[in-house]
């Protein structure tokens, strides 16, 4: 085509000109040849474009380590994904807002989060943009994930470390394992926050949480004064029961505030939850109070589109079987704090699902309304 269009031209130059416009067209066709090479090259093999291996060529990088090893992010993320509450929590904290959200309960159906207020339980009123939903946390959709085209995802390694790889194709991928142990929200934070700049916000996010659990602890001193030992379960029916031991994040809340947990005597120092049985409860009768986490996983199963009526089903949901099991069971109310009436249903999902600062002060709340409230 070159030499045609050459033939053409040709008679229209002198010979000097003749010659400069043949090395014109001929470093064009070696131009041209090059960059259709390029394109050809980069033509990705599949739908899904390794957003991460362009992170690598971009600027201002920082290799950030996580619990699945380093992950090099560049510049600063704008488009992130946030796989579960956990990490939403984390993400809020840091003053930062998803663009794609999956959920514990992925009951809602929509294509994004049109109302998070209503359809992301406990910290939706603090989301403030529009994510597209990405379903179940631990399966979330790749056809979504890949057309959002994020800059970053962030969720936790139990369920998602088959796809680790694959979603390190999509965009620079961190994952966390054990959020319900003690102090790990906050070595996750600091991580999250080299992530996504500048690393004082994390700094400050762990201030604030000090500063609360400080505050109260004064609140709560003549409570702990009179009803220092605490005793928490997480349970949905009686023939399933753990216990929830101090080396977690709920013993480092609640310790925080003054109180002091109640395990088995056998309880290995180094686990977060012992399981037990019904017949052990009477050994743990020195608690004054006790609280009671009831998950229910079946509500996985609805359908229905989120509302704010939904939503309370949901979470109202989460102690619907253990609640009466528990106030109909001659053992669990032969307790001390049964009997005084000092036995407290709560959610699994708030009180161990959030696992950060915004979690920490959500409970907080509600420890209030249940041990402080008038009446």
């Amino acid at each position: 085509m070159i030499n045609q269009f050459w033939v053409l031209l040709r008679p229209m130059f002198s010979i000097p000109d003749a010659w400069c416009l043949s090395r014109i067209l001929k470093l064009f066709s070696l131009g041209l040849g090059v960059a259709l090479l390029v394109v050809a090259c980069s033509t990705p093999d599949s739908q899904i474009s390794d957003r991460a291996t362009a992170n690598l060529n971009g600027t201002n990088c920082r290799m950030v380590e996580h619990d699945l090893g380093e992950t090099q992010v560049c510049s600063q993320p704008q488009q992130i994904v946030a796989l579960g509450p956990h990490i939403l929590d984390l993400l809020l904290s840091l003053d930062m807002q998803p663009a794609g959200y999956a959920e514990v309960f992925p009951f809602h159906r929509g294509d994004s989060f049109n109302n998070p207020s209503e359809q992301i339980p406990y910290l939706g009123n603090r989301v403030t943009t529009q994510p597209l939903n990405l379903g179940d946390r631990s399966n979330p959709s790749i056809e979504t994930l890949t057309r959002l085209q994020p800059d970053l995802i962030l969720g936790e390694a139990g369920g998602l470390r088959q796809n680790y790889d694959l979603f390190s194709k999509i965009a620079p991928t961190l994952l966390w394992e054990q959020r319900t142990a003690k102090g790990k929200w906050q070595e996750n934070l600091r991580q999250l926050a080299k992530a996504l700049g500048p690393e004082e916000r994390a700094e400050a996010a762990i201030a604030t949480y000090n500063q609360q659990i400080a505050a109260a602890r004064a609140e709560f001193a003549p409570v702990v004064a009179k009803y220092p030992q605490v005793l928490v379960l997480g349970a949905n029916q009686l023939v399933d029961i753990m216990v929830v031991n101090d080396s977690s994040y709920l013993g480092e809340v609640l310790e925080g505030v003054g109180f002091e947990l109640v395990s088995p005597p056998a309880q290995n120092k180094s686990e977060l939850t012992t399981s037990i049985s019904l017949e052990t409860l009477p050994q743990l009768d020195d608690a004054d109070l006790i609280f009671i986490l009831g998950y229910d996983m079946s509500v996985r199963k609805q359908q229905q589109k989120a509302t704010n009526a939904v939503l309370n089903r949901v979470i109202d949901q989460q102690t619907a079987k253990i609640q009466p099991e528990w106030q109909n069971n001659a053992i669990a109310q032969s307790l001390k704090a049964s009997q005084e009436d000092r036995v407290f249903f709560v959610t699994y999902y708030l009180w161990n699902g959030l696992n950060g600062p915004i979690g920490a002060q959500l409970i907080l709340d509600e420890l209030r309304q249940l041990l402080l409230s008038p009446g």
